[in-house]
């Protein structure tokens, strides 16, 4: 009797959904099975579904509408049961860089995706009005959106009254260099698309499945492989702490190591880091192994927004710094980038640049507020901070308070205890090194070999867990060791 062939893992018969905002209408594309095995999912599909849909004659520097594709592709593994939330890629060219933007957030939009039969939605054209759609079970909707007008992602939300929403706050409508795309009320950092969204008039699209997540080939073997990751997630305390916390608990560590960037990057220790720490400690006794969910943020304040709208800003107190990230949330702002603006603002403004901006001596959560509200909705005091950080040097001055690279502001880290973060940062990855913040690091002269392959490692162990789809705290037990920790 012949064996029956089974197909690959990431191929399971997937489709590409193309939805055309400039007619309106869809098209299932049905994925090759040669294509699924050589993307395999998330990143890689990600990138290879825009240089496809790209309209090369229409990406000029000024053109990021029309010819410009927003492909989200969740991972292969997107629609297991997973003990950790599973990642999604968004991939397109941002207008801040001129160059291919490229983000994985851990959010349930890649397992509604990979549940409703997809293995990437592509966006293309662009709207003459603001609009909006919609997918449900294999149909898509569109409606106008007007009415969503200058809403918080908070409202929009509650009015679209869908499992699961991407959409953009009145920063990215009103073309707000600092915006972010906001998934299922979570910030998402990649650096341009929501301004994409804004040129091509989509205020949200919601996505509502019926169907449920599919099982394995092998349950028996991919229940003994998630047992596994959280037998080694639960040997060192650390990580048990950020399973159970999500990254802020990696904040304990910075004090030890000062890799914290504290007064827009000039310190990198301080006493007053505990204030931003989370409260909550484990009991003493024997550890317990975990089981899931774990490695899911608690809040929208997670480890490098604590950073940004708190030690950045000289500003320790976790209920106000809480609040700056909440409003970054509702007017769709970059929490890292909105952060690093303020921080150059509070700096310039003392060196007496700045004259249309309060008196920034003081930090003060209330005057930050106001200050974010004025960027978003581009009125008021303050809404010329809405500007790129180059186009606010080039006018204003301050260039020895910005730090930037590709036009998008760093986020709060000292890298001078981060050589390995350092060095990918420097080529516009923003990629965390868990086993420099875990144990520290230094650069000493001649070690460049070995941090260069270092970088290199974590950029093809990151990528691999993006195409896959799972979180990248799931490497925390590959460097919890303290000596051998390097891969």
């Amino acid at each position: 009797m012949k064996k029956k062939r089974t197909l690959a893992f990431p191929y399971r018969q997937r489709s590409v959904l193309h939805i055309d905002i400039a007619s309106e209408s869809c098209e299932v594309i049905p994925l090759s099975e040669a294509d699924a095995k050589a993307c395999l999912g998330g990143r890689l599909l990600a990138l290879q579904l825009w240089k496809r849909f790209a309209v090369v004659a229409e990406l000029g520097d000024k053109y990021y509408e029309s010819g410009n594709p927003v492909v989200f592709a969740p991972g292969a593994a997107a629609d297991l049961s997973m003990p950790c939330p599973t990642s999604c890629t968004i991939v397109t060219k941002s207008p801040l860089t001129g160059k291919i933007a490229v983000a994985s957030a851990s959010s349930p939009l890649a397992g509604a995706i990979a549940g409703a039969g997809y293995c990437a939605l592509v966006i293309t054209g662009r709207a003459r009005r603001l609009m909006s759609f919609r997918i449900h079970d294999g149909v898509v909707s569109f409606a106008a959106a007007e009415e969503f007008h200058n809403l918080t992602t908070v409202e929009v939300a509650k009015r679209a009254a869908s499992k699961h929403v991407v959409c953009i706050g009145p920063a990215g409508e009103h073309q707000v260099a600092h915006a972010s795309l906001v998934v299922d009320n979570q910030n998402i950092r990649c650096g341009g698309a929501a301004l994409v969204f804004g040129l091509k008039n989509i205020k949200f699209f919601s996505l509502d499945t019926t169907t449920a997540g599919r099982e394995s080939y092998d349950p028996h073997r991919f229940g003994l492989l998630v047992q596994s990751s959280l037998k080694a997630m639960s040997k060192r305390r650390i990580c048990r702490t950020v399973a159970k916390q999500g990254s802020l608990a990696l904040l304990v560590k910075a004090n030890h190591h000062g890799w914290a960037a504290i007064d827009n990057y000039s310190m990198r220790i301080d006493g007053r880091l505990w204030g931003l720490c989370p409260r909550s400690a484990e009991k003493e006794g024997h550890p317990e192994v975990l089981s899931g969910p774990v490695c899911e943020e608690k809040s929208s304040m997670d480890l490098q927004s604590a950073m940004a709208l708190g030690s950045n800003l000289e500003l320790f107190d976790s209920r106000s710094v809480q609040q700056l990230a909440t409003r970054c949330l509702e007017n769709g702002l970059d929490p890292i980038s909105a952060g690093a603006v303020l921080s150059w603002a509070r700096k310039s403004r003392m060196d007496g640049l700045l004259g249309f901006l309060p008196d920034m001596q003081r930090s003060s959560a209330m005057l930050y507020l106001r200050l974010l509200d004025a960027m978003a909705y581009q009125r008021g005091t303050g809404e010329q901070l809405g500007r790129s950080m180059e186009e606010l040097v080039t006018i204003h001055g301050g260039a020895e308070h910005a730090f930037m690279v590709d036009n998008l502001p760093l986020p709060p880290f000292d890298y001078r205890a981060l050589p390995v973060q350092a060095l990918l940062a420097s080529l516009g990855d923003e990629r965390l090194v868990l086993g420099e913040l875990l144990w520290g690091n230094r650069y000493r002269r001649g070690n460049e070999r070995a941090l260069a392959s270092w970088a290199l490692y974590v950029q093809q162990v990151s990528s691999a867990l993006e195409c896959v789809g799972l979180s990248p705290l799931m490497l925390l037990p590959t460097f919890a060791h303290p000596i051998f920790h390097f891969p």
